[in-house]
């Protein structure tokens, strides 16, 4: 059957228009957070507590990178504004304002940070209520380990190095920070305030978890695998990991 002129004009507009907005998919990234490690208790960092201390490791399994951008008018504002640059498939990128602050942490760290970009804390097992919070809030993230490199787009090698958490600069006014697909970012539990405070805590079984975008501030396609969590069994200064969950 011969389609009219006018009909195949139009079939061919909306074919055209298919493929445009087809071509041009927001590719935003997909945080989680891989297995947890590393899962001990510290009593000697602060004499009279007990920490509980892990191994937390932020990952992308997107189809594109997370990239922050911090920046203020000048050094008498303490906080970045921070705007989160999206990309299509077309190559085009967008900054979109997030609902988030970059701050710059005399921590021992001595770095801008983003404020809860990962998170957190302790359940109880038998009724699910949150007893403890971790008490790192900032956050420094690059490429620093190798994840899921299979997965299609992620570099082969590092391609957002450490330069965003470079120390001692408390005067700049601008900062970048970026995950790659397939990479992760690791906060080892030796890290200063990588850690949850259970001093007092009775013994007993909890579920420890650590959340990705625990607040959901930045664009993902998907905040349904943001956790990870592992059930442990706590008696006095020791702990024991009875079970882990998945990752990312």
């Amino acid at each position: 059957m011969k389609l009219r002129a006018g009909a195949l004009a139009i079939s061919t507009i909306a074919f055209l228009s298919s493929s445009s907005s087809a071509a041009a998919a927001t590719q935003p990234p997909d945080l989680g957070m891989a297995k947890l490690s590393t899962i001990t208790i510290d009593t000697t960092t602060m004499p009279g507590r007990r920490l509980l201390r892990y191994t937390a490791v932020m990952v992308n399994v997107g189809a594109g990178p997370l990239v922050l951008v911090g920046s203020r008018p000048d050094t008498s504002v303490s906080e970045m504004q921070v705007v989160q640059q999206v990309s299509d498939s077309s190559g085009t990128t967008t900054a979109v304002p997030v609902a988030t602050t970059m701050f710059y942490a005399g921590d021992g760290h001595n770095h801008w940070h983003t404020k809860d970009i990962e998170g957190g804390g302790l359940r109880r097992l038998d009724n699910g209520r949150k007893v403890a919070t971790l008490a790192k809030e900032g956050f420094c993230f690059f490429d620093n380990v190798k994840y899921r490199l299979t997965l299609p787009g992620a570099p082969q090698t590092a391609h957002y190095t450490n330069t965003g958490c470079s120390p001692n600069q408390p005067n700049a006014l601008t900062t970048t920070m970026g995950l790659s697909i397939g990479w992760g970012d690791s906060y080892p539990s030796t890290t200063n305030l990588q850690w949850i405070d259970i001093t007092g805590l009775p013994n007993g079984k909890y579920r420890l978890f650590a959340t990705a975008d625990p607040g959901h501030v930045v664009q993902e396609s998907s905040y349904s695998n943001n956790g990870a969590w592992a059930t442990v069994k706590i008696a006095q200064d020791r702990v024991t990991v009875i079970k882990y969950g998945p990752g990312a």
